[in-house]
């Protein structure tokens, strides 16, 4: 099963109102021979402004992850910090190099 699923939606601002919706995107990576999945994340940020104009912006990272469990933990990591699109990027290069320097630490 491939698809998005949003995990949380917050309010930033109300003038004008902002929202941060974070998602979740689940892709089979060979469903015809196992049941692996990888999982990507996307931010779409709304801003709706008085008098009935809005601007979408948003920015989505496929197969960053091959564990739930890493993307929930990174998922709340951004959550928390409100991260916005144009910083998703950036974020996950982040926590791939603090991943990997764990890794070696413990080995």
């Amino acid at each position: 099963m491939n698809g998005e699923v949003l995990y949380e939606r917050i309010q930033t601002e109300e003038h004008p109102l902002i929202f941060l919706d974070y998602y979740i995107i689940t892709e089979n990576i060979s469903a015809d021979y196992c049941d692996l999945k990888c999982y990507g994340i996307k931010i779409q940020k709304t801003a709706i402004y008085e008098g009935g104009g809005k601007i979408v912006e948003s920015k989505q990272i496929n197969n960053v992850f091959y564990r739930y469990d890493d993307v929930l933990e990174f998922i709340k990591r951004i959550i928390l910090r409100r991260t916005e699109p144009v910083r998703l990027r950036e974020v996950v290069e982040n926590y791939i190099v603090e991943s990997i320097d764990k890794a070696k630490e413990s080995a």
